[in-house]
């Protein structure tokens, strides 16, 4: 479909879904990787999603799911907010919106690193989204500086993770995209069905357990469906086992002999 809920669903759930047309606000029916795995004792609790995107509440289904999912211009779902929150909240509410669907990356960064330094989760979505935005309305400086942005984002969740006890040396960061973009003079502002090129995207992992092997050429394709059970593979679980129709584990990215389990570990 080459555009973001058929996408964010392909990513989450490691399957594609023909009845998703469209980005309309509609509860998901499938079950996320994550919603699976919040299921499970071992992560009751300790999963949660953060999105610059107003309808990522309804790719996860936030009613059904039970985890916190934050998606644009909101409240962070924080029963007792700090100080910082606070702040977050009250800037979020006054702040001038570029585009009433999809709030600034640098709010949705904040809120974000405050739930992981106050809830500690095993399983965190981050959802970033100034880069399509700013294709979109055609402004290629911005695009630039919100993937500058974006890069120092995730420069700042490592080095802040490595210097906690709980994450250091023990956890790894898988970065992808949902869709891709055309090329050309236009194409390069949009995406969708008619977009030659818009279906090729890209994905990187970050952590303890992948060969750090650099860009990789001349390797088999990978798709966005098997991104759901290498996440649930880098935790010791079997999510390809369970759900037959999600993709396999990218096998490249995972240490050799890693065997996916029940064990929740």
């Amino acid at each position: 479909m080459k555009f973001s809920y058929p996408g964010y669903n392909e990513i989450l759930t490691g399957f594609a879904d023909p009845k998703i047309t469209s980005n309309a606000k509609k509860p998901n029916e499938n079950f996320t990787v994550l919603e699976w795995l919040h299921r499970k004792p071992a992560f009751d609790g300790k999963v949660a999603a953060y999105s610059a995107w107003d309808v990522t509440p309804f790719i996860f289904n936030r009613q059904r799911c039970e985890f916190p999912v934050m998606g644009g211009w909101e409240n962070l779902p924080e029963e007792n907010p700090n100080a910082r929150q606070q702040l977050l909240n009250e800037l979020i509410a006054v702040t001038t919106r570029p585009h009433p669907a999809e709030v600034i990356d640098s709010f949705v960064f904040y809120a974000a690193r405050e739930h992981l330094l106050r809830h500690k989760p095993r399983v965190f979505f981050v959802g970033f989204l100034e880069t399509d935005a700013w294709g979109h309305a055609g402004r290629y400086d911005n695009l630039l500086h919100s993937a500058h942005a974006v890069d120092d984002y995730i420069r700042r969740f490592w080095e802040l993770l490595q210097s906690m006890d709980q994450y250091r040396d023990k956890t790894t960061l898988i970065i992808t995209t949902d869709h891709g973009r055309g090329a050309g003079l236009e194409d390069w502002k949009t995406h969708g069905k008619a977009i030659e090129g818009a279906e090729d995207i890209w994905m990187a992992f970050l952590g303890p357990d992948t060969p750090p092997l650099g860009e990789r050429k001349n390797c088999e394709q990978v798709t966005q469906s098997q991104i759901a059970a290498t996440l649930a593979a880098f935790l010791g679980e079997d999510y390809h086992g369970q759900i037959s129709r999600a993709g396999q584990p990218v096998q490249d990215v995972l240490p050799p002999g890693r065997q996916a389990t029940s064990s929740g570990q």
